[in-house]
């Protein structure tokens, strides 16, 4: 049925009321159902699709299938409609826009609201492929938002039909299809669920940069996008933009491996990485913040009672180190343990450091002896005036009793020089220091160490990864051995580690493993240990162990900070017989 065909008037007992849209597989109305009173959309299949009785077959049978499959991120199928004419698919209809067309209203949606409809969108998947469906034609045609924010995806089962059944691929059957198709899909090779996440991936590439990894050139065409498909590598959305994080970006590219072995083995596995980049999406697209010197200090009593000299020094040879560091770096990014070279540095900033400790003293001394001062004549003229009173006052609380037994000694003079004008000439004793923890920062989600510390990541099979980067010990994962997916049910038991090295040893609380999963399949036989190094050992001490079970759900180790305070280096180390991936794993102060 082309434009130029006159629109039908009824179907059956539903009546025609506008057109919604043409694509490939039919023309959809808007129909009133006239026996039950109530809005439907129908999709009028188009009469070259029905040449064959097999092929009519095959969409009665799929018909039946998705109408069974009802969820809520999936239209739902009400009926099939057949006569001598026509063959319609009977829908639940959705008031919203297709997804293009709602991302080109919304504008410049945060990447928080795209990963959200990204993960309703697998959850449709997810319950599809569990029910023995695949979608075969995901794009954004084919996925509705509505207006309460919904989103629903279309045509199951129906847009590729059997190959050699239909001329589905011939010119306008398909438009923008080849644009989503995976590899295996465009060569005529069995398809599975894996190839719906290879769509997806390319959907989710256009959600978060704007436009499709492989599309045609000006003089190019079908064929030039199918060649793009199948043999170009995917570009790295965040050599595009910057600002995509590089666990999204690795993800992408994960989806988009022309070998379906070597992506993700179901939409369950992708919905679980999206949340986990979701939920750190605040760590991994803040801007670091430069570092500022100590606040100067005000110049009265109650500034001061808060630091102690030996704090502000302290602060001034932090302040020493980040500043030479930051110098040595820029003039060679290459240095890896700077301390040594930064003696010279950090003592010139000691000396000032000490000078503005001295000016900060005598302020301290000035202010504590004027607040002090005023004190001690407030008290004798209360003792004078109401002496029995001031002998049932009780002693603070709050401060410690060594620290009430120095007060009382010396502060108080004779009762019969309380008159004198004279100055008091004793060396007024400071008041006790009362320190108050500063409060823990609010986070949702507690920061890995390795986005503050200088580190590097070392792998059993040669490969590396800096602090730059993400890997499975800064926000994203890493998957050993995927060369076993491709063997014979004899496989060999493989042996891997993956280690990060820091700079200069680090204090932590809390190791979190997110995950050390191989998917779906049996970790029969399979090992999973932690160890760290301490600083001052070269030996590799034992944290963790798990046999024959994989992570799928968080593991945290604690309680070993008392025994290693001082931690180098820490190592997780696999066997297995299938491809496992590791991370993110968290390194917790």
């Amino acid at each position: 049925m082309q434009d130029n065909t006159p629109d039908i008037k009824s179907l059956g007992p539903y009546t025609i009321d506008s057109r919604l849209g043409q694509g490939g597989m039919g023309i959809v109305y808007l129909a009133t159902d006239k026996d039950l009173g109530r809005h439907v959309a129908i999709k009028v299949l188009h009469p070259h699709l029905l040449k064959h009785d097999n092929l009519k077959q095959r969409f009665r049978r799929e018909a039946r299938m998705h109408a069974k499959l009802m969820h809520p991120n999936i239209v739902t199928l009400l009926s099939l409609y057949e006569d001598d004419e026509h063959m319609a698919l009977v829908m639940e209809v959705v008031k919203g826009h297709d997804l293009k067309t709602f991302l080109r209203q919304k504008g410049n949606l945060s990447l928080k609201v795209k990963l959200d409809i990204a993960i309703e969108i697998l959850k449709g998947l997810e319950a599809a492929h569990e029910f023995g469906m695949v979608h075969r034609d995901l794009k954004p045609a084919n996925v509705l938002v509505s207006k309460k924010g919904e989103v629903k995806l279309l045509d199951f089962g129906l847009a590729k039909p059997e190959a050699g059944s239909d001329d589905l691929t011939q010119s306008g059957a398909t438009v923008g299809s080849f644009r989503y198709m995976a590899p295996e899909q465009i060569l005529n090779n069995p398809i599975d669920a894996r190839t719906d996440l290879y769509a997806f991936g390319i959907l989710l590439f256009y959600m978060v940069v704007g436009k499709l990894p492989f599309d045609a050139s000006s003089n190019g065409g079908e064929f030039e996008i199918m060649e793009k498909q199948v043999r170009d590598p995917a570009p790295n959305p965040h050599d595009i933009d910057s600002s995509i994080p590089l666990p999204l970006s690795n993800l992408i590219l994960k989806l988009l491996e022309k070998n379906k072995q070597h992506r993700p083995q179901d939409a369950a596995i992708v919905r679980a990485e999206l949340k986990i980049i979701q939920e750190q999406l605040h760590f991994l697209t803040e801007k670091p913040q430069p570092q500022k010197a100590p606040p100067p200090t005000q110049n009265n009593a109650s500034s001061h009672t808060n630091l102690t000299g030996g704090a502000i020094a302290m602060q001034w040879v932090k302040f020493g180190h980040r500043q030479a560091q930051d110098i040595l770096t820029k003039i060679n990014p290459s240095i890896k343990k700077p301390y040594a070279d930064l003696a010279i540095i950090a003592f010139v900033f000691l000396i000032l450091g000490g000078l503005s400790i001295n000016v900060l003293s005598m302020a301290e001394d000035t202010a504590t002896q004027t607040s002090l001062t005023q004190q001690v004549t407030k008290e004798k003229l209360l003792t004078k005036a109401e002496p029995a009173v001031e002998a049932e006052k009780p002693a603070p609380t709050n401060v410690a009793p060594a620290a009430v037994e120095e007060k009382e000694k010396p502060i108080l003079p004779e009762p019969e020089k309380v008159s004198e004008p004279a100055p008091v000439k004793v060396k007024p004793v400071k008041p006790p220091v009362v320190r108050k923890a500063a409060p823990t920062p609010k986070r949702s989600i507690p920061r890995s160490i390795t986005y503050q510390k200088k580190h590097s990541v070392m792998r059993s099979d040669k490969s590396t990864s800096d602090g730059n980067t993400s890997h499975e010990f800064r926000g994203g994962d890493y998957t050993f051995f995927p060369e076993l997916a491709k063997k014979s049910w004899l496989k060999p038991f493989k042996r891997g580690k993956s280690e990060v090295v820091f700079d200069q040893p680090v204090t932590l609380s809390q190791i979190i493993i997110h995950k050390a999963s191989v998917g779906q399949l049996s970790f029969k036989h399979g090992l999973i240990e932690l160890e760290v190094r301490p600083a001052n050992s070269n030996n590799w001490k034992p944290l963790f162990e798990r046999k024959n079970k994989a992570i799928d759900s968080d593991v945290s180790i604690k309680n070993f900070k008392k025994k290693f305070p001082l931690i180098k280096a820490i190592r997780i180390k696999v066997k297995t017989a299938e491809p496992i991936t590791i991370g993110p794993i968290d390194l917790l102060q």
